[in-house]
């Protein structure tokens, strides 16, 4: 902010100013506008990536979201579970903090939203014999239903 004193008064130069007053403005718009993208939609259905699993028992997918709707064997040393699953969960809804220095701590909650999870396919598994427990059945690829 640059001051001049001519005739006794003091004049401050606008343009830097304003550019200094802008500054976080812009910046805080440019915060906005890049976050604004991080989270879903409300409501929003969305279709998660099913090979979370591999290179983990087939007992761990079972035990997250239920039995399999069919098994079969693929081929000598492969076994394929066919899931068809959707799970909603909901998110949101911690608490957080705002202090006002004149009323105190306000309490606050995150916004909740509905996340619908849909995988379905068949989890290939490497069992070489159907004697070979589940839980040492490890998923090795997902294949798309169809």
């Amino acid at each position: 902010m640059a001051m001049d004193r001519s005739g006794g008064k003091f004049v401050i130069g606008f343009e830097s100013y304003e550019e200094a007053g802008l500054r976080p403005v812009f910046a805080l718009i440019a915060v906005a506008f890049a976050t604004s993208g991080c989270t879903t939609a409300t409501y929003e259905t969305a279709e998660m990536s099913c090979s979370d699993y591999i290179g983990k028992p087939i007992s761990s997918r079972i035990a997250a979201y239920g039995p399999p709707t069919s098994v079969y064997r693929i081929n000598s040393s492969q076994v394929g579970y066919v899931f068809n699953t959707k799970t909603t969960t909901y998110l949101g809804g911690e608490p957080y903090y705002t202090v006002n220095y004149l009323t105190g701590a306000d309490k606050h909650h995150t916004p909740v939203r509905r996340m619908t999870r849909v995988c379905h396919g068949v989890y290939v598994v490497q069992a070489p014999s159907d004697a070979m427990p589940v839980s040492e059945r490890v998923i090795v690829a997902v294949r798309a239903k169809g």
